[in-house]
């Protein structure tokens, strides 16, 4: 678990602040629902409005990168949103950071076999999440930071990327409502 809390701060810290497009002001204004829509954060499958809503924390949307390689198996390309929230700050300050991956293609079965594998190895166990279509999380030492939805065509890889212990305790209830409110979920 250390080592992988340790190597998921480094990934975060490496995403936000690399190159890639941040989404705007302009790009956080929602529809006529007052909502973010998904084609108001170019296409990232979890609006701003409804994250918020699912974890009760105020997020925005920091930065997208479109065929991104994913950092343990880069062969597989991903669109990569990360969103952040500042109201829950982290260890040395650093804003929460929520990852969330769309693999499509030969990728997503990739990824969700490394997902049951790596939930398992560390400890981890899968439980049926309630987004349906296969959608799982993955619950390691009574928390849940990580899940899937989605099928074989297109996959969503939702992760909590530098949650301390508390906040990882605090947005477990939240983790099943978070992949709900995933487009297409």
């Amino acid at each position: 678990m250390k080592r992988t809390h340790v190597l998921a701060i480094a990934v975060a810290g490496a995403l936000l602040t690399g190159c890639g497009s941040q989404a705007g002001p302009a790009a956080m204004e929602g529809g006529a629902d007052g909502g973010t829509r998904a084609e108001d954060v170019g296409g990232c499958p979890l609006t701003v409005a409804a994250l918020s809503e699912a974890t009760a924390l105020t997020w925005e949307l920091r930065e997208k990168r479109e065929d991104h390689p994913l950092e343990t198996m880069e062969s597989v390309r991903a669109t990569a949103c990360i969103y952040t929230a500042a109201d829950a700050p982290q260890e040395a300050s650093d804003p929460l950071a929520l990852r969330v991956d769309v693999v499509t293609g030969d990728g997503a079965a990739k990824v969700r076999k490394e997902f049951e594998g790596n939930c398992g190895e560390f400890g981890g166990k899968l439980l049926d999440a309630a987004a349906g279509d296969g959608s799982v999380l993955c619950k390691r030492n009574g928390t849940i930071v990580e899940g899937l939805v989605g099928g074989t065509d297109r996959l969503v890889n939702v992760y909590l990327v530098n949650a301390d212990r508390a906040t990882a305790a605090k947005l477990t209830p939240a983790f099943d409502k978070i992949l709900t409110a995933v487009d297409g979920a």
